[in-house]
């Protein structure tokens, strides 16, 4: 099933429940994003941590598959300038969402999407895809 219009996305809370089979989808690409097709990629075994996982320190590179990320800990600085771009190997339509970078961005399946997004105060926050929050979660650390 297909969401459409926009879509406000509220106060998140710690803890996100997986949503059942079918992927939710929507048009809202709020935040500052570009969304490019590109080939599926094989991925390495998952790792569980990033320090600046692309080409710079605040570059990440995050990668759906099926129904999880291959990172689960980003790392930045407060106040730098943010880049995630986020890959989508898997079948199902999948979200990158950071409420406190103000960052939300859809992503087909089989296509790839960038955010920036400005790092927050230091402190420990949530990153999820909003179609999948359970399972498609991680920490970002801000220091």
């Amino acid at each position: 099933m297909r969401r459409r219009g926009g879509m406000v996305i509220g106060v998140l809370v710690g803890v996100l429940a997986l949503a059942t089979a079918g992927c939710g989808g929507g048009d809202d690409n709020s935040g500052s994003a570009s969304a490019t097709t590109a080939a599926p990629q094989s991925t390495s075994a998952p790792s569980t941590t990033a320090a600046g996982g692309g080409g710079g320190e605040n570059e990440f590179q995050l990668v759906a598959t099926d129904f999880k990320w291959d990172q689960t800990s980003l790392e930045m600085r407060s106040g730098s300038q943010v880049k995630v771009e986020v890959r989508n190997q898997g079948s199902a339509e999948h979200n990158f969402t950071f409420t406190e970078g103000d960052a939300n961005q859809d992503v087909e399946a089989g296509e790839d999407a960038t955010v920036t997004f400005t790092a927050p105060a230091a402190g420990s926050y949530q990153f999820l895809c909003k179609y999948h929050p359970t399972a498609m979660k991680g920490t970002i650390t801000v220091t």
